[in-house]
């Protein structure tokens, strides 16, 4: 018997994806809202990013924004505030099945508690 196992480094395999929303993932798993951050976002890795800059360009830069570039080339380390993965109990990333269009808002996070 042969036995091949290749280890690609260079593969940047994304968390599964879960049933939830981003919005439903910061309910459960966020406490408190970053100070300074107007809105949030998600990276394919399962980075949630809090954003001071508005919401129109956030949300404008999720539409202009690829799975593999992300967020910050368009929107700039400068508007970042804040940035935290949600895990579940067998610490594994959370992906919000929306997480390539979804801008949560402090508004939105306050509204839903």
């Amino acid at each position: 018997m042969n036995l091949r196992i290749t280890i690609n480094l260079d593969q940047d395999l994304p968390p599964p994806i879960t049933e939830h929303s981003l919005s439903q993932l910061m309910q459960q798993h966020l406490s408190l809202w970053p100070q300074g951050a107007r809105c949030a976002t998600q990276e394919r890795d399962g980075e949630v990013l809090f954003w001071n800059a508005s919401i129109n360009k956030v949300r404008q830069a999720r539409i202009e924004a690829t799975p593999k570039r992300g967020l910050m080339p368009l929107i700039g380390l400068r508007y970042q505030v804040d940035a935290t993965y949600f895990e579940d109990d067998n610490e594994a990333t959370l992906l919000a099945n929306d997480w390539q269009c979804s801008v949560v808002t402090l508004e939105e996070f306050v509204t839903a508690r």
